[in-house]
């Protein structure tokens, strides 16, 4: 019997040691990688059944704008876009008007493809690709399509069934990002073997980028060339959704390409002025239903309305923004993140205060970003919450730290913080003495407990140049204050350890140590507690005896081998399985642990 068991667990053991290196094998050489991204064109009011298919299925999509005829009949509105875009599907240009692009001369071409990528901007989207409307293009629309802000571009040509040497699959990265490269636009006459065949032929040559460009959606396509059948395309997509096992992927293009959006460049760009374009919000020159230089915040929800306003503080125009549901995206109003045109610049090392007028049904706050030398955007501050309004109130929040030494550019701008409206109108900006360093206590805020000789960390932050601090106690609600350190640097985190003296009125405070004005104190007392059991008990916990402890005099339980202790007692392997490096690992030690049992008790 134990010659048995024996030979059994080192079988297993052998079986596992196979398994273990199998799977570094296979781990070698994965799949061939097959990405397909599945473009709609035009923003045709026939794609909103799209999102309901996108969703069922778990894919994600691109669709190309065409900026100038959103809202307008036979086309999706910018409700129906935000829906997209809050679903996690990829937003990009397609020009102004659908204009065929390289018979254009180069300002007019600069006028389609930068005004249409400043729109999407200005709405809240993020567009980093253009498609070129009849696969119009040459170096020169090219080169404007970079020029405008676009990190890639898109052909409707290039792969499968346009030409005769074209190959099944764009590379990864693709060859010339502004050429990518796809199959021909599917039509009425490609059915679903069609459109499976442009991907499992990519498959099989070795993998690459499969874009499928779509324009209309219908049951029949009688009307339309450029049309999928409505049954096709669900039919399509719910193929896709499976082929992960095999490889294939479904990215968006933003997903392939990568990168943040660049900021929006202008038609006609203007020398940078540190002035605040439009601050009254009555230019709307280009149509798009957004003052002119000024952008929504980012379209991360859908519930949100937004419109001009006739009830002016001042002039003819305000805005109105609507949060319709407060788990949605914020509503935001913003100055245009664009090249310098409208954004203004400003000085390194100064100070900025920003004012608006404003009325609310709901609290709401001012907010800046700042543009860096590398010309990126991040935001940067954000103002304390305002109170709701029913009349016109004016707002103004004095930056607490002054501008970077890499600041270039600042937008400013206002968010709602919950459902309901505000209107908003009057911005002013204007530079002023930068502010002095400003330290706030984070931890401990107040109202805790802690006992004697406990390690707190105590966490701070700071606005403004603070290189070192110091720390100091009160256990008199800040009659009094005993120094705990001197000259601490300034990482934002220091340990305290409480002193051996209750207290139910204790305090803490930080200061520069360069300017003791520079201070902050914990916003209420806390306590200090002479006992060493956790605050509340009252008692000490017993002791517990960890269960892996063998106590003498005591006989050792069997063992509980898991898979490995089953496959000795049913005569089979158990376990010998491995679905990953942990488990198996765990398994290998697991048989020999089995192995040298079954030996000891041999001996």
């Amino acid at each position: 019997m134990r010659a048995r068991l024996n030979a059994r667990a080192g079988t297993c053991l052998l079986a596992m040691t196979l398994t273990v290196w199998s799977a570094g094998a296979r781990a070698e050489a994965p799949k061939a990688r097959t990405v397909v991204t599945l473009a709609f064109d035009d923003g045709l009011e026939e794609q909103r059944q799209v999102l309901d298919m996108l969703s069922a299925s778990g894919l994600k999509a691109t669709f190309f704008i065409i900026s100038g005829r959103t809202g307008q009949t036979g086309y999706m509105n910018l409700d129906d876009l935000r829906r997209l875009a809050a679903a996690g599907h990829d937003i990009g240009g397609h020009t102004l008007q659908h204009d065929e692009l390289a018979t254009l001369p180069p300002e007019s071409q600069r006028q389609s493809v930068c005004e249409d990528r400043l729109r999407l901007l200005s709405w809240g989207f993020s567009p980093t690709s253009l498609a070129f409307p009849f696969g119009s293009n040459d170096a020169v629309v090219n080169q404007t399509a970079a020029a405008c802000g676009y990190t890639s571009a898109r052909d409707v040509r290039g792969l499968a069934d346009t030409c005769g040497s074209c190959p099944p699959g764009e590379s990864i990265p693709p060859f010339d990002p502004y050429e990518i490269r796809t199959p021909a636009t599917v039509t009425r006459d490609d059915g679903l073997e069609q459109l499976q065949a442009w991907v499992t032929t990519a498959e099989a040559a070795g993998g690459g980028w499969v874009v499928i460009v779509f324009h209309y959606v219908a049951p029949e396509c009688t009307k339309y060339t450029y049309c999928v059948q409505t049954d096709v395309l669900r039919e399509f997509m719910g193929w896709l959704s499976q082929r992960a096992p095999l490889g294939t992927e479904v990215r968006t293009v933003q997903d392939v390409m990568g990168g943040a959006a660049q900021p929006a460049v202008h038609p006609s760009p203007q020398a940078p002025t540190a002035a605040l374009k439009n601050p009254s919000l009555e230019d709307e020159v280009n149509g798009d239903g957004v003052p002119d230089c000024w952008q929504l915040g980012p379209a991360h929800g859908g519930a949100v309305r937004t419109e001009r306003s006739a009830e002016a503080h001042s002039g003819v125009w305000a805005y109105r923004l609507e949060r319709m549901d407060a788990s949605g995206g914020a509503a935001s109003l913003q100055v245009l993140r664009d090249d310098g045109t409208c954004a203004p610049t400003v000085t390194p090392g100064r100070g900025v205060r920003v004012n608006v007028w404003y009325r609310s049904s709901t609290p709401l706050h001012l907010e800046a970003a700042m543009k860096g030398t590398d010309g990126t955007w991040r935001e940067w501050e954000r103002g304390p919450s305002l109170p709701p309004a029913e009349a016109w109130t004016e707002a103004t929040w004095e930056l607490p730290i002054a501008l970077p030494a890499d600041a270039s550019g600042l937008s400013v701008g206002v968010a709602l913080e919950g459902a309901g409206w505000a209107l908003v109108d009057d911005f002013g900006l204007t530079e002023t003495t930068a502010p002095a360093g400003r330290l706030v206590l984070d931890a401990p805020a107040g109202g805790e407990e802690f006992v004697v000789g406990q390690e707190v960390e105590v966490k701070w932050s700071t606005h403004g140049d603070v290189r070192a601090l110091d720390v100091a106690y009160s256990p008199n609600g800040s009659a009094s204050w005993v120094p705990v350190a001197t000259s601490v640097e300034n990482t934002g985190r220091f340990i305290w350890h409480v002193p051996d003296v209750p207290s139910q009125e204790a305090m803490l405070r930080i200061a520069s140590t360069d300017d003791g004005t520079i201070a902050d104190v914990s916003d209420a007392p806390f306590r200090i507690v002479a006992v060493s059991s956790p605050p509340g008990t009252g008692e000490t916990p017993p002791e517990e005896q960890p269960p892996d402890v063998q106590l003498p005099g005591e006989t050792p339980p069997e063992e509980d081998l898991g898979g490995v202790q089953a496959g000795v007692e049913s005569g089979g392997c158990g376990g010998c399985e491995g679905t990953g490096t942990g488990p198996l690992w765990l398994a290998v030690t697991a048989g020999l642990y089995a192995l040298s049992r079954s030996r000891a008790r041999r001996r």
